[in-house]
């Protein structure tokens, strides 16, 4: 396949920043007592005051680190392994740095836009636009790649799969949003924004990207591969995450019953071990790789896949 420095400078950018950025988060902490803010919607709101997260609610604030711990732990060292793999031209090297940039996409994609702003928000910025070009570049050379793979595929199992997943990240979002409308109050998770990124992001690209490639995989079509490769991504490093920032939101006082633990994690526990077994089939189904051809001067080498 053709292997872009354009990606590989990109990729390399995205996870320098992103090491900084989530170190930052983890690790940099300021003096500070949380406090109650009134938010526009008129309820009271925990205020971190504490690290790069200050302004955050409390809630939001154990998110964010949650997201941090993911990044710094798996996601940059996944994106290192793959990026080393593209380098000499594996396709299946492609899809699994596609998948790490989804990760660095979709969470520096919200925190540049759903963060109180804070002195990395330039960083995220840029890790939100260098994770996106080079996931963007990646997706196009993919794309001839897709009648390639092996046509042996489950896709009645794997298209049920992601419908499911869609259906799921759907009633999640939109149960509660439907729910404090006709109750005629912001919903629980608005906290002191002023608008629901994460829902927006999920409902406006994920869910849909889940039934796409559901139904071009019930349909025997290949092409659902360029949906499902980020969706399969971003459920293999949201069950840590989840799991992440809960720790982190019970150890800064929230209060959680046991099916409120329990429930989300082991869900996306169950969902990750499935998610897992459809990452591995299609990284099996990947086209082969040549011999790798050393990159020279500023143009993309060409690599038999």
């Amino acid at each position: 396949m053709n292997v872009s420095k354009v990606v590989i400078w990109l990729s390399v950018v995205a996870a320098a920043l992103g090491i900084v950025a989530a170190g930052v988060g983890l690790f940099w902490q300021t003096e500070g007592t949380p406090y109650t803010f009134t938010a526009l919607s008129g309820d009271t709101v925990d205020i971190y005051a504490r690290g790069i997260y200050a302004d955050d609610s409390v809630f939001k604030s154990g998110a964010n680190r949650g997201g941090d711990v993911t990044t710094l732990f798996l996601a940059t060292p996944v994106l290192v392994i793959a990026l080393l793999h593209y380098r000499r031209g594996s396709v299946r090297g492609a899809m699994v740095l596609l998948g790490a940039l989804t990760h660095f996409l979709y969470v520096y994609a919200s925190l540049a836009l759903g963060a109180a702003y804070n002195a990395l928000f330039l960083v995220y910025v840029a890790i939100f636009g260098c994770s996106f070009y080079a996931w963007l570049l990646l997706l196009f050379a993919l794309q001839p790649l897709t009648l390639r793979f092996a046509a042996d595929l489950p896709y009645r199992r794997i298209g049920a799969f992601l419908l499911a997943c869609g259906l799921l990240t759907s009633f999640v979002w939109i149960e509660p949003l439907i729910s404090a409308f006709l109750a005629g109050h912001a919903p629980a998770l608005l906290y002191h924004s002023t608008t629901m990124v994460t829902e927006a992001l999920d409902l406006a690209t994920i869910a849909p990207a889940c039934f796409v490639a559901g139904v071009f995989f019930l349909r025997r079509d290949l092409r659902g591969l360029l949906f499902a490769i980020p969706v399969v991504a971003l459920l293999f490093f949201v069950g840590p995450s989840i799991a992440a920032m809960t720790v982190f939101q019970v150890m800064d006082g929230i209060s959680f019953t046991i099916p409120q633990i329990v429930g989300p994690i082991g869900g996306f526990l169950v969902l990750g071990a499935i998610n897992v077994w459809v990452a591995v089939v299609l990284l099996r189904a990947a086209p082969g790789q040549a011999a790798a051809t050393p990159m020279q001067g500023r143009r993309p080498v060409h690599t038999q896949a």
